[in-house]
């Protein structure tokens, strides 16, 4: 079947953003993968009735969230990507990236797999690993480059993201891209542009 022009994604974040205490950037709550499933279910099914096209499992620091949401997910109907916050190649809670992206490989539910609230850097060197490792199209939409400091709860460093990325990140894999924390309608209109000049 052909791709709509345009979709609509209902997202779903991470517990921590619930906890607003900033352990989306850390993971491990203290909670189980079926503790974890049981916050999130409620919440997919109210998404789902909306009727989105997708489901964006996304800023998701920890695998054994992923594993929660991607149980919580299955049988909904709806396709999802999902997408991890990550500090180097780890996932905020420490895990080995690689192992954290396999998850998915036995669900055909999930479209794409990838990155997103995260550095452009980071961005660079985990396409090619989620393309890599799943076989599948990947998702990329990292932060401006600054990095958000949660005991003064502001945002500090200079801004390294830049639009010329995008055709390294096609050319590994990437399927969905875009901008999260701090990337703005100017940068959004770059890569658009870069994309459909083909320059990507």
């Amino acid at each position: 079947a052909q791709p709509p022009e345009f979709w609509v994604a209902a997202s779903i974040g991470p517990y921590g953003a619930f906890l607003a205490d900033g352990s989306e950037y850390r993971g491990r709550y203290g909670l189980s993968v079926r503790e974890l499933e049981r916050f999130h279910r409620p919440r997919i099914e109210a998404l789902v009735a909306a009727g989105p096209d997708v489901l964006a499992l996304e800023t998701v620091p920890d695998a054994d969230e992923a594993e929660a949401l991607l149980r919580a997910v299955e049988g909904c109907g709806v396709p999802v990507w999902l997408s991890y916050s990550i500090a180097g190649g780890r996932t905020r809670a420490g895990q080995d990236l690689a192992a954290a992206f396999g998850l998915v490989a036995a669900h055909d539910q999930v479209i794409a797999v990838g990155v997103n609230c995260c550095t452009p850097v980071d961005a660079d060197r985990a396409v090619p690993l989620a393309a890599s490792v799943t076989g599948k199209p990947v998702v990329v939409y990292p932060n401006s480059g600054e990095r958000w400091d949660a005991e003064r709860r502001g945002w500090a460093g200079g801004t390294t993201f830049d639009a010329a990325r995008v055709g390294d990140w096609v050319s590994s894999g990437a399927r969905l891209v875009g901008g999260c924390c701090r990337v703005g309608p100017t940068e959004i209109a770059q890569l658009a542009a870069r994309v459909r000049g083909g320059q990507a």
